[in-house]
């Protein structure tokens, strides 16, 4: 007979599942095999079973009776639960627990051997299919015994991931510390050591796109920014080099690749600065890809741009060079009560959703854009648009009543004759820039950086 509970409940009789449990015969079964060998007293068991209120003696007595019944039909006559007058003790002869095997090999002596060391945790990690007791009681990951065996489990996977790391095997991590993180989104010890052991792993694009998720997640839903361990995992993958844009060869320090958001590379200031570059710099090659409004933030960290043109802002650690201001517009389709507007202020917008970007895009870029919240503190109703390209937003725009709010310049660079643009008379400017991820000595880069520098008297 296999016991399990380092997961969901599992009780298995020669490799069968044994039948179904009523609710709380199962979660005192559950609450026996958490303290494997031990004997239970009647207070412990009815608030693991019933909750902080517990229960009464004869609804206590009534369920071991048929948790009793229950196993001498599935597993045979010796196993049951007997009382020896001062707590109630599960009985299984020859069974396998797997909480039991957990306690024993988390407490076996490690090897010195970062390899040695590794094997072992991975095998001891391996009993797990989830969180202890995953289908108990909601109380029950409140249960301080149930938190300090789950504390162990995250600082076994933890040991696990430097013990890879050590040994050059990175990857093997990855097996626990990613079921871990989607367990634990806010576990920021967890993300930290994940996306180290990404960046070991020749996926730091992965590794950053990683720390912006957690980032986001930790402003939206907890109002807090990154702690010291994400903020120092951050700030090395900023350090590292860049991923080759080939799989055997690196970029040509006489190429450069710029990224840019839409035709925001048509604006003038910005064919004014290529054209400038080229005569000063005949020996660069300068290709275009562009870019929408997620890619403005992945091309980096991926290396598909050496930099990009974007509109600021930008997220953290991103070196950025202003190129020049503007102003925004809101757009709506010519049948909307505001087309016949010449201008607009914030005030004016109240009361109208705003088409909504896709939760891939920057976070922080789609506040600015939407201006969210408002100066006076309301907060902007969306849309439940999630668009990622200026083609999806004009035409979500075209097709509903509801506005977005896009650069002035859009005017003259995507001209439609189903929407009009009208200009917001006090928003903030808006600032067109360069932005590159901080990293080796580039000197592409620092020609088209330095020219910048040069044409705006800097």
């Amino acid at each position: 007979m296999a016991l399990g509970i380092l997961g969901p409940l599992r009780v298995q009789v020669d490799g069968t599942t044994a039948g179904k449990l009523r609710p709380a015969v199962r979660n005192v079964l559950g609450a026996l095999l958490l303290h494997p060998g031990e004997a239970l007293g009647a207070g412990r068991l009815a608030e693991v079973g019933w909750g902080p209120a517990g229960c009464s003696s004869g609804a206590l007595q009534m369920t071991v009776t048929r948790l009793r019944d229950w196993l001498e039909k599935q597993c045979g006559p010796t196993a049951t639960v007997s009382w020896d007058g001062q707590g109630y003790r599960l009985d299984v002869p020859d069974s396998d627990n797997d909480f039991q095997e957990f306690q024993r090999l988390a407490a076996a002596p490690r090897a010195s051997d970062p390899e040695a060391r590794a094997r072992a945790l991975q095998e001891t990690l391996e009993l797990w299919r989830g969180p202890l007791f995953a289908d108990g009681p909601e109380w029950i990951r409140t249960d301080p015994l149930v938190r300090r065996w789950e504390d162990s489990r995250i600082s076994l996977v933890l040991e696990f991931a430097d013990a890879a790391l050590e040994s050059g095997k990175p990857e093997l991590a990855l097996t626990h510390l990613e079921p871990l993180a989607a367990e634990l989104p806010y576990d920021e010890r967890v993300h930290a050591r994940l996306m180290t052991v990404l960046l070991a792993s020749d996926r730091r694009a992965e590794a950053l796109l990683r720390y912006e998720d957690v980032r986001r997640r930790l402003a939206d839903e907890l109002g807090v920014g990154p702690g010291t361990a994400l903020g120092e995992v951050h700030a090395q993958l900023l350090k590292e080099p860049r991923v080759p844009r080939g799989p055997h060869e690196p970029a040509k320090s006489a190429e450069l690749v710029i990224g840019s958001l839409e035709a925001i590379i048509t604006l003038p200031e910005i064919r004014a600065l290529l054209a400038a570059t080229r005569l000063e710099h005949p020996e660069i090659t300068i290709k275009v890809r562009h870019l929408d409004f997620v890619e403005q933030v992945t091309a980096l960290p991926q290396g598909q741009a050496d930099v990009v043109v974007v509109f600021l802002p930008v997220p953290a650690g991103v070196e950025v060079e202003p190129l020049g201001t503007g102003t925004r517009s809101v757009v709506v389709n010519n049948a909307h009560e505001l087309a016949a507007l010449d201008h607009l202020t914030l005030a004016g917008m109240a009361g109208h959703r705003v088409v909504s970007l896709s939760p891939k895009v920057h976070e922080e870029w789609r506040s600015f854009w939407a201006v969210d919240p408002r100066p006076d503190g309301t907060r902007v109703n969306f849309t439940d648009d999630e668009v990622t390209n200026l083609e999806e937003l004009f035409s979500a725009v075209a097709l509903g009543p509801d506005i977005t709010i896009v650069p002035s310049a859009c005017r003259e660079l995507y001209p439609r004759p189903d929407l009009t643009y009208i200009e917001v008379l006090d928003m903030e400017p808006i600032v067109v820039a360069l932005a590159w991820l901080p990293g080796p000595e580039r000197p592409a880069l620092n020609a088209l950086v330095d020219q910048a520098r040069r044409m705006r008297g800097a």
